[in-house]
């Protein structure tokens, strides 16, 4: 008798929501939702879902955080 190992792997993300990558890249998500309306920025829309694709979202510079 084989027994085979599982493995919990997570694939890696392929797409954030809008708030998620607002988060990740320190933006309004409307700044986001702003770009996307004006298609200056990849997305793909799944009904009424926004997905970024998580590549575009972990290659662009994050926003410095203001202080306060």
């Amino acid at each position: 008798m084989t027994t085979t190992a599982q493995h919990n792997v997570t694939p890696a993300r392929q797409y954030y929501r809008v708030k998620d990558a607002a988060r990740v890249l320190g933006v309004p998500p409307r700044t986001l939702y702003h770009l996307v309306e004006r298609e200056q920025i990849p997305c793909r829309r799944l009904g009424t879902v926004i997905l970024l694709p998580a590549a575009w979202v972990e290659r662009e510079p994050t926003m410095p955080v203001k202080r306060r």
